[in-house]
């Protein structure tokens, strides 16, 4: 294998684009169980970790793959995608996202019973959401509910159920399993607002493409206020503690100072959304990587 073709794959892996939200969602999993940990859950958290980290690599880049033809049409997707840009050929692409997911699901096996049956759930879902048969994503409302299931929800309950043997259904993990699922959701509408004109071009027919981008726009507005309202309950409920959230809100504000936020001037700035939003994501994943380290002790 070539050095060019090493490069594709990692390049289809795309793994800057979720590595830090796959490990909040997986942290938030083991956070829900309540455990004090040891280092006996050491092993069991990598492992859990890995294979959420490979079933979400799997289901990005086989969305390159299918979409490559897509892609093809506009000229930024064009480039960012490997596959259209033919650094990396169709088939070989098959073939390394087809062994990221056995690789994911056979970690799964090693992981548990039912993170198997729900990392396995992951993996199709993945496949099923880009697959030109089927494409969850251009099927209206079932391209929201695939897409924050497979890139949040499934994650965390994977993690969670690594932890803690099923008996019965548990409530521990609903907040927490309801806010990424909420924000997840949100994202999949800015991603659909944000590619509403090759989509359409495409021939997608995905929730966005149905209702037009302003109401759009209010749904990826009320997903988010869900998500804070969640957020909120779960402050009541003390599943998160005052303390996490404050220290949260202390790294995004210094980060996002400290990254040279530009100054506001009344005027919409898609690069200080980004910013913030950044921000967010790097100070949740600081905090509830202490808060987990804080569980062994």
């Amino acid at each position: 294998m070539g050095k060019s073709t090493i490069t594709g794959i990692v390049h289809l892996s795309r793994y800057r684009e979720y590595t830090t939200t796959v490990i909040i969602t997986t942290l938030l999993g083991f956070l829900a169980t309540g455990l004090r940990f040891d280092a006996g859950y050491i092993p069991q958290m990598f492992a859990v970790l890995l294979a959420n980290l490979l079933a979400v690599a799997f289901s990005f880049m086989i969305n390159d793959v299918e979409d490559a033809p897509d892609d093809a049409r506009d000229r930024s997707k064009a480039v960012r995608n490997p596959v259209s840009a033919k650094y990396i050929s169709a088939n070989v692409s098959y073939i390394a996202s087809g062994l990221v997911a056995f690789l994911s699901v056979i970690i799964f096996y090693f992981v548990g019973q039912i993170p198997f049956f729900l990392g396995t759930s992951t993996v199709i879902l993945g496949f099923l959401y880009s697959w030109k048969l089927i494409r969850l994503k251009n099927i209206p409302v079932f391209d929201l509910i695939s897409h924050g299931l497979m890139l949040a929800g499934l994650q965390l309950l994977c993690a969670y159920y690594a932890l803690v043997p099923f008996t019965g259904f548990h409530t521990a993990w609903l907040l927490p399993f309801l806010f990424v699922t909420a924000i997840s959701i949100r994202g999949q509408f800015v991603n659909q607002i944000r590619d509403f004109e090759c989509d359409k071009k495409a021939g997608l027919k995905n929730t966005s493409a149905i209702i037009g981008i302003k109401n759009a726009d209010l749904l990826m507005k009320v997903f988010l206020g869900m998500g804070v309202l969640i957020c909120v309950i779960a402050i009541i409920t003390k599943f998160f503690p005052l303390w996490i959230i404050i220290m949260m809100l202390f790294f995004a504000f210094f980060l996002n100072i400290y990254g040279g936020r530009t100054k506001p001037d009344g005027k919409h700035r898609p690069e200080e959304t980004i910013l913030l939003q950044n921000s967010l994501l790097t100070a949740s994943l600081i905090t509830l990587g202490l808060w987990t380290f804080s569980r062994f002790f």
